[in-house]
């Protein structure tokens, strides 16, 4: 192990014989040091968060290995080339594994939460976009268009990782090629790594579906269906019990305002949002979960911008609204939602509203722009999390 790499990376300010610490005590503290940052204040373009693991990688193979379990357990891939390395990546451990390679790691049991979505790359440069953006809706069905290909074959390697992870986020057109590619794969049982048994082998206890960038129905007021069409079932969906939205922020801050603050009945919203063909193929569903920022009255200007909010983007609580799917799904006409001018719910604690419906509210914040893509922050800090 070369304990000069470690002190390059750890920083120019330690001054101790570290040479001289125990082998355990090393490699505790390079195990500390690469957990990944994604609760910083710099943008994830502007300072990667895997990027001291990155380095520690290259230490030597046992601080690699010691360090990959706490590299892999949250996987953003935020931008489309992301998902593109990650799957060779993961081509790369198949060769390993198959010259019984030293390097050889098993990324898909470390894995435990995964973002897809590349709706960020839009507004790298661009300006805020504003509600129902023409050119923004165009721009990105031609680029999701460009991609198809490339996107199915990266899709395809991931498939094991998909499947064993227990905590997936996704837009909703890569988790249209994830339908199609499970359900392919699952009908002529290849790629899913379940050898003979019959059973799915999927292990996903919650799909959170990424409302921003991708969801271009909401934008136009169409009601787009994406599934229906084309696929009549979906094993994948089937076997999920949680199913969470983050909501698009452009579109929807001021409408869950109103049901933060007891002004909207959280029905209303649900209703429309049944429609989403997702409900139909989730056989297993348990709960339905909205999450969006917790954001005081509009008339409270003392409280924070709502033009910063909209812009350069201000650090806001969470908040998570929770629905029992099953006691939904028994009655809709007559869930108990409960009356409205119901009390907000202070940051750090949980309130059951009525039976089957909840509201939680994050102790910690996190930053939030309206009007760009800032949903993966929250989501890898784990404050989307129910």
């Amino acid at each position: 192990m070369s304990y000069v790499s470690i002190l390059s990376i750890m920083g120019p300010d330690i001054d101790f014989p570290f040479s001289d610490l125990p082998i355990e005590i090393i490699l505790t503290i390079c195990k500390d040091a690469a957990q990944p940052t994604f609760s910083q204040r710099e943008k994830y373009d502007m300072k990667n968060p895997y990027l001291t693991a990155l380095s520690l990688c290259l230490v030597s193979r046992l601080v690699r290995r010691i360090i990959l379990p706490d590299f892999l357990h949250t996987i953003l891939l935020r931008r489309h080339h992301s998902l593109k390395k990650f799957a060779n990546a993961l081509l790369m451990q198949k060769a390993y594994a198959e010259k019984e390679s030293d390097f050889f790691f098993d990324y898909t049991s470390a894995i435990q939460r995964m973002w897809i979505s590349n709706a960020f790359d839009y507004f790298v440069y661009a300006e805020p976009r504003p509600p129902n953006n023409a050119r923004f809706i165009l721009f990105m069905a031609d680029f999701f268009s460009s991609k198809i290909d490339e996107l199915r074959r990266g899709i395809s390697v991931l498939l094991p990782v998909i499947l064993a992870v227990p905590e997936l986020a996704v837009d909703r057109r890569h988790l249209r090629l994830i339908m199609h590619s499970v359900q392919d794969a699952w009908s002529s049982r290849t790629d899913l790594n379940v050898g003979g048994h019959s059973s799915f082998p999927g292990k996903t206890k919650n799909l959170t579906i990424i409302r921003e960038g991708d969801d271009l129905d909401t934008w136009t007021g169409q009601n787009a269906d994406f599934f229906s069409d084309e696929i009549k079932e979906s094993v994948f969906l089937a076997s999920i019990p949680h199913l969470t939205h983050l909501i698009d922020l452009a579109e929807e801050s001021n409408t869950f305002r109103g049901i933060s603050h007891g002004v909207h009945s959280p029905g209303n919203s649900l209703f429309f949002w049944r429609k989403d063909t997702t409900w139909a193929y989730m056989k297993s569903l348990e709960t339905l979960s909205v999450v969006y920022p917790h954001l005081p009255p509009l008339h409270d200007l003392k409280s924070i911008s709502y033009a910063a909010y909209a812009t350069r983007g201000i650090d806001l609580h969470v908040e998570r609204f929770t629905v029992s799917a099953a006691l939904y799904k028994q009655d809709p006409d007559s869930f108990p939602w409960g009356p409205p001018w119901f009390p907000v719910t202070d940051p750090g604690n949980k309130r059951i509203h009525s039976d089957g419906v909840s509201f939680e509210v994050t102790r910690d914040k996190t930053y939030f722009s309206q009007y760009f893509c800032s949903w993966e922050k929250a989501w890898a800090c784990g404050l989307t999390d129910g």
